[in-house]
């Protein structure tokens, strides 16, 4: 019985010393070296405008606040994308405020050299005084041109074909004529997307709710293309996406008609039936 309660005296002294200890080292923990990195995530997407300043805020936060101002530095990374023309990095020292978790540097962009397509700006953080990189040390910006839409090319058309039916499906129109469409909202402002079947005249199972994705971008209507299976093609589904000539376009005040010029059959790949074909759709406003 002595041994045991001579144990049990030694396990609860190391325990009042253990626990002694970490409050002593409360005052070391606070000043140990935090982790930089991106945030929220490590992308995001400046819409450069015509009509009014177009910035972006990068972020950068730190894993816990210092009592002191913390300096950071970052770099352009030669895999960037971006025209240098089309935007400018703020200037000046970036600080990470005293007590704060969290700074900033803005990316203002160049509406005359900003891309209709959208081209990446690759970032990198070198350093953050007192602290070391975490795994998100790079942010990807992608700067796109944007012309607002004044009206909301949203709702219920009539989607007609405007040119001849795709002959390795007998001549059928890749979504029908005549047919009723409900326009929705896209991913982005400028995206809008409408759920249809491809060649419905043919009778045959495929899905009858495929969204088809396009975009209004400064008077071009440009395809960008089914975001699932479309379900019926040549051992494979048939795909759309952009023309290999020239969009149509569009006037941004005016949604009542407008048409989108597309490839039918662009994939090229298994599912195609031949090298495809330009076709025009036009949906006017109900």
């Amino acid at each position: 019985m002595k041994n045991i309660l001579k144990s049990f005296g030694i396990i609860l002294a190391l325990v009042v010393v253990a626990c002694s200890t970490k409050e002593d080292d409360s005052v070391y923990l606070n000043d140990r070296t935090s982790v930089a990195y991106f945030v929220p995530g490590s992308a995001g997407t400046l819409f450069v405008r015509e009509d009014s300043a177009s910035v972006f805020e990068v972020k950068v936060g730190v894993s816990e606040a210092k009592s002191f101002a913390r300096n950071f530095e970052i770099e352009v990374l030669p895999t960037s994308t971006a025209n240098p023309d089309s935007y400018t990095i703020q200037s000046g020292v970036f600080t990470i405020p005293a007590n704060s978790v969290v700074g900033s540097f803005t990316v203002t962009g160049d509406f005359a050299n900003a891309s209709l397509s959208g081209e990446i700006l690759r970032l990198k953080l070198l350093g953050v005084e007192d602290t070391m990189l975490g795994s998100r040390d790079v942010f990807n910006l992608t700067i796109i041109r944007l012309c607002p839409l004044n009206a909301s090319f949203t709702g219920a058309y009539t989607l007609t074909q405007v040119t001849p039916g795709y002959a390795p499906a007998a001549g059928a129109p890749v979504f029908g004529n005549n047919v009723t469409v409900n326009v929705t909202m896209g991913s982005t402002e400028l995206e809008r997307q409408f759920e249809v079947k491809f060649y419905p005249s043919l009778g045959l199972g495929n899905p009858s709710n495929v969204p088809v994705v396009f975009e209004l971008s400064c008077g071009n209507v440009n395809m960008i293309g089914n975001s699932s299976a479309s379900g019926i093609g040549c051992g494979g589904s048939i795909e759309v996406g952009p023309t290999n000539g020239t969009p149509s376009t569009f006037d941004a005040n005016d949604d009542s008609v407008f048409e989108i010029t597309f490839h039918e059959d662009s994939s090229g790949g298994a599912g195609s039936c031949s090298a495809g074909q330009q076709t025009t759709i036009r949906l006017e406003k109900q």
